[in-house]
């Protein structure tokens, strides 16, 4: 049968001529042991350097020759390194930039090198194109021959003057210097420190230290993407660091110096940053991220290989080292506006690839969206756990410092990392599809640095990669299958290749943007040349160009399937980018003062997995609960706050529109309490406000009195007394909710629970309490006592016969809804027969979708997450004494090509399981392995088992009294939804419901969940995100949105966990 051709064919180096191979040869003093980035690899420039429209190769080599092939037509290149002088002196060359660096129209090379370590030398060069075919190297004659550690150097106009400044990307070696606190970038060392470089009339100068380009021991410089994110006009710097630096986010404030903003604008980053690229990817005009790491897909590979910290190690980090967040996988930064970054790559299917050096944004299959190949592998893993543990042992040690002998010995204990490349599909919405093995070959090479060019001239996209110890790879597009528009541009006469440049095409699907910057993915840098995919029958309107400075011309209806030449001379137009890209919808929140309501949550210290270390999730950081509630009876809202363990609730009472803390003996007295709801209600048919408190925090256990929920009845003086006489429950509680469900005229109570602490995947009992004058009793408790781990509860009349029934959700659990028939609950029969068990956190009533009947919605947990669910193949949880200790363990386990799973390493599993070292004395033993091939049939079956059919938040639609799931849009899966208020915001006589979310509570494993901005939905379909309407809540674990009106106007309350409450006017 004839093998299905590929999309990309790779023809071979007797057939094109380009026969480079980066050949490395293992020595005493050159090898991984001692030069921790030996397996780096070299890199990959595409330009056409003699201007005869066919775009040339030239290869950087570590430990051999640089190469330059010439591009002759119809895939044939000639080797013109020894006539044309480019073959460098350096011992390590690393990354490469064509550029036009003296501004004669003609493309000059650019080399970065390691000199200085291991006996390495020379320096970065310049190889100035004569344009006879030859070049001559002139770096010290232009100020840029550094002898420093350098990994790659961009090319970009930093200042809008006209001409090109530079950006050295240089990287750290592991010395005493460079660990320690964050704030070691601040001390700027030569070797490794980046460097900024303004050309002034040829002449390149180091800027960085005015700039505010950070330069320190700890810079582990990897990767540089220059793009204007903000879309102000000018071009800001992105730097992947690897190891423990954090990564770099310089905004350019357009006055020669840069401001670095990463912590504000990322939630978190790739832990070991290498090569990183940006483009737009889901054609909303601002440029998207992605950086690369480490994370293999493959069930062995990652359960031998080094993953993240663990839980204590990662806070110290970041709490008192000052790092920001840093997981170990791919992170893909979808653009917000400018505003702040979503980091999807999990929900995206990009967070895995393996050991993965350079990512190439491109049209590849010409639909309109944005496809991505990735370059992977490396000889050897130097992160193997067995490996590491091997060379961990003191004998060893010793030895390495003597010998050359047991240098190969040690070599051979770490295995090879041979992968194949990866190419995902785009589907422009921000989805990605792996077709690596529908695309491309699997050749399990080592390819390093990657760039693209149209090394054909049939108008689509081909790719060339630089690989160790192989052939370099030249994938050739096939079968592009829309049409094109390809882009060359003529730009000032400092600037010739319009480096910086945007252009957008206005489509009659959407609109496409572009910006040009050649220096991308790992060590390279691609052809100049803007290129854009259109589906067949899509059709082109119009064109507009946007030179660096802001000039611009507008071309209508151009030629499809044409190669467009663009003159800066003929832009005559100028024009503001930000108005073009503007994002603001005329819904609008603005944070406003807190009128005295001071209140900042503050999480107690504690850790959920110094317990049960390996539970998916927290339970002692849900709060804080809040109640807005006129307390006092004078027609003010007022509010009160619950707060964390050693903390007292708080109450504010409403002053002439100011607020005024009061405090209460009775509230303070119970500090030791963690607050998990508050209910404001007359419980005692006074006529007064009473508090009722829920006792949960996932720390107490057994009958501690710390559990107790509490009633304080309010009395006609003002003051609080708390009630003696409330059913002593000790559940962890999480949700508390009144009404008078028996229709006797007093509130009846409704306490939720969403774990037994200690003990979670044990079903913690909920209660239903009637109230008889005061006195309250617990009733049909063969209902609540095992309906689920509760999060959140409603009443409301599902049933539309006039009472109040019940709706409920929680983790490993079924939105569960009790129709009242007479004071007596009886569970519905309405979602029985689909799968709905989830992660569910909260719920709210609103008819969302504007159809006359009550919907429902759900917040879970979204699918930005390692965890998988669904019908077909359920999350799992096993609940059991696996050890016989007397102390349950919880085990997941999840789905992959068919087999079951646990998320945990070896040292995580054996941490909780001790027994789990002595069955498995190496990692390699345990890695690879299926759950039922850990634990034996007997322990599973007779483990209790919880399911989780679906991650995704969404609604249960209301046909009639009939409900259907309906799944939100992809925009809302990216964090746990926690908070969800229906309010008609905009006075149309119909509610929006705004939603909020993240949630940091987890294992380094999963990350932090904190890409959630806010969003308000004005129906199922329309959805205004963060940016559009003035919210940014991204890095905050939202809790609760409050309406709360003051002075006759209404307000937004935010409630945060671990955090001060924030306050937002809206004006719609």
């Amino acid at each position: 049968m004839e093998q299905e051709s590929l999309f990309f064919s790779n023809p071979e180096a007797k057939v094109t001529g380009i026969d480079f191979v980066n050949e490395l040869t293992e020595t005493r003093d050159q090898n991984i042991l001692d030069y921790l980035y030996f397996y780096n690899g070299g890199g990959v420039s595409i330009g056409d350097i003699n201007n005869d429209g066919l775009p040339d190769i030239y290869f950087t080599g570590n430990q051999v020759q640089n190469r330059l092939y010439l591009n002759k037509g119809s895939l044939k290149f000639d080797d013109i390194t020894a006539t044309a002088g480019v073959g460098g002196q350096s011992t390590w060359n690393t990354g490469t930039t064509m550029a036009d660096v003296n501004s004669d129209g003609l493309l000059d090379i650019y080399v970065s090198a390691v000199v200085g370590v291991n006996g390495f030398r020379g320096h970065n060069e310049l190889f100035i194109n004569n344009g006879d075919l030859t070049f001559t190297e002139s770096a010290a004659e232009y100020g840029l021959d550094l002898d420093t550690y350098s990994s790659q150097t961009a090319f970009f106009d930093l200042d809008n003057d006209g001409d090109l400044d530079a950006y050295i990307l240089n990287h750290a070696v592991h010395t005493n210097e460079s660990f320690g606190p964050a704030n070691i970038r601040n001390n700027r060392v030569y070797e490794s420190g980046d460097k900024l470089m303004l050309n002034e009339n040829g002449k390149f100068r180091d800027i960085s230290v005015q700039a505010g380009i950070y330069g320190g021991a700890n810079s582990y410089g990897l990767g540089i993407t220059t793009a204007d994110f903000n879309n102000d006009g000018f071009t800001d710097v992105y730097i992947g660091n690897d190891f423990h630096e954090d990564d770099y986010y310089y905004i350019n404030n357009g006055d020669g110096t840069f401001s670095e903003e990463l912590k504000t604008r990322f939630g978190h980053t790739s832990r070991f940053s290498m090569g990183n690229d940006a483009a737009d990817i889901n054609n909303d005009g601002f440029v998207d991220l992605i950086t690369l790491d480490m994370l293999p897909e493959e069930e062995t590979v990652l359960k031998s290989s080094a993953g993240d910290d663990n839980v204590n190690l990662d806070r110290f980090r970041i709490e008192k080292l000052g790092y920001h967040p840093q997981y170990t996988r791919n992170m893909l930064q979808v653009n917000k506006g400018g505003e702040f970054f979503a980091e999807t790559a999990l929900m995206s299917g990009v967070a895995a690839t393996d050991w993965s050096w350079g990512p190439l944004f491109a049209d590849f299959d010409q639909d309109g969206s944005q496809d991505l190949f990735i370059s992977n592998g490396i000889p050897r893993r130097p992160n193997d756990l067995d490996y590491v543990k091997y060379t961990s042992n003191e004998q060893i040690q010793k030895k390495l410092d003597k010998t050359t002998i047991v240098d190969n010995e040690v070599l051979d204990k770490m295995p090879a990392g041979a992968v194949t490349n990866y190419v995902f599909k785009g589907s422009g919405k921000g989805q990605f599809e792996n077709v690596t093995n529908k695309w491309i070959a699997n050749d399990s090479i080592i390819s390093t640095g990657v760039a693209y060019g149209d090394l054909d001239n049939d108008g689509d996209i081909d790719i060339v990669t630089n690989n160790i110890n192989a052939p370099a790879s030249v994938y050739i597009n096939d079968f592009a299958e829309g049409n094109y528009l390809k882009l060359k541009l003529q730009g000032s006469d400092l600037n010739s290749f319009g480096i910086g440049a945007k252009a957008i095409i206005y489509t009659s699907e959407a609109a496409q943007v572009r910006q040009l910057y050649t220096t991308k993915a790992f060590q390279s840098s691609s052809e100049p040349l803007m290129h854009f995919g259109l589906k067949q029958g899509e059709t082109v309107d119009s064109l507009r160009i946007i030179w660096p400075g802001n000039r611009s011309q507008l071309i209508i209806s151009p030629a499809l399937n044409s190669t467009l030449s663009l003159k800066f001379s003929n832009a005559n137009d100028s024009i503001n980018t930000a108005e073009i890209f503007k994002t603001r919808s005329k819904f609008q929140f603005q944070r406003s003062e807190n009128f005295g309501i001071d209140y900042e949550h503050k999480e107690n210290t504690y850790n959920d997995f110094d317990v049960q270390k390996l539970i998916p999730h927290q339970t002692s950081d849900l709060g804080p609960a809040v109640k807005v509630a006129d307390l006092n009876n004078d027609g003010k809202d007022d509010i009160i706050f619950g707060a964390s363990r050693f903390q007292p609730s708080v109450v504010y009472y409403q002053e002439k529109g100011n607020f005024r803390k009061k405090n209460f003996k009775a509230l303070a007295s119970d500090s030791l309490a963690e607050d998990a709801s508050i209910t404001i209600a007359d419980l005692n048919s006074d006529g007064l406000q009473d508090i009722l408190i829920a006792s949960g925090g996932g720390e107490s256990v057994g009958k501690n009195k710390w559990l107790q929920d509490r009633i304080y009845y309010n009395s006609k003086e003002g003051d609080f007394q708390k009630s003696e006489s409330f059913p002593e429950l000790f559940l962890n509680s999480s949700v508390i909710k009144t009404a008078d469900y028996d229709n006797d005229g007093d509130l009846d109570i409704f306490i939720g629970s969403n774990a037994q602490n200690y003990q979670y995947g044990a079903i913690p009992k909920s209660v239903l309490l009637r109230n008889d004058n005061s006195k309250f009793t617990e009733v049909q408790s063969e209902i609540f006592e095992n309906i689920g781990m509760v999060n959140d509860m409603i009443w409301t009349d599902i049933d539309g016969d006039n009472d109040l029934d019940m709706m409920m959700v929680g983790e490993w659990m079924s939105p569960q809804i009790l129709e009242n028939n007479n004071g007596t609950f009886m569970k519905s029969a309405a979602l029985e027969n689909i799968p709905l068990n989830g992660l569910w956190q909260t719920l709210i009533a609103s008819d969302i979708d504007h159809d006359g009947d009550m919907d429902y919605l759900l917040g879970n947990w979204g699918l930005n997450t390692k965890l998988k669910a669904s019908a077909e193949h359920p999350l799992k949880l096993y609940y059991k004494d696996f050890d016989q200790n007397g102390l349950t363990e919880t085990i997941l386990a999840m789905e992959k090509d068919g087999k079951y799973y646990m998320p945990y390493g070896l040292d995580e599993l054996s941490a909780q399981l001790n027994q789990m070292r002595k069955k498995f004395t190496q990692y390699k033993d345990y890695a690879g392995k299926s759950i039922d091939e850990i634990f034996s049939k007997d322990e599973l079956n007779s483990a209790r088992l919880l399911e989780v059919h679906t991650l995704s938040s969404g609604y249960l639609k209301n046909n009639n009294g009939k409900f259907s799931f309906r799944a939100f849009k992809d925009e809302l899966q990216i964090a746990p939804i926690r908070a969800m208020l229906s309010y008609d915001f905009n006075k149309d006589g119909r509610t929006e419901v705004l939603v909020g979310g993240n949630y940091f509570g987890i294992t380094p494993y999963h990350g932090r969940f904190d890409a959630m901005g806010g969003m308000l939905m004005l129906n199922q379909d329309k959805i205004l995100d963060s940016y559009e309407i003035g919210l940014n809540l991204s890095q905050k674990s939202v809790k609760d949105f409050s309406i709360i009106e003051i002075s006759n106007k209404s307000y937004l309350i935010v409630t945060i966990n671990n955090s001060e409450i924030e306050i937002y006017e809206f004006s719609f």
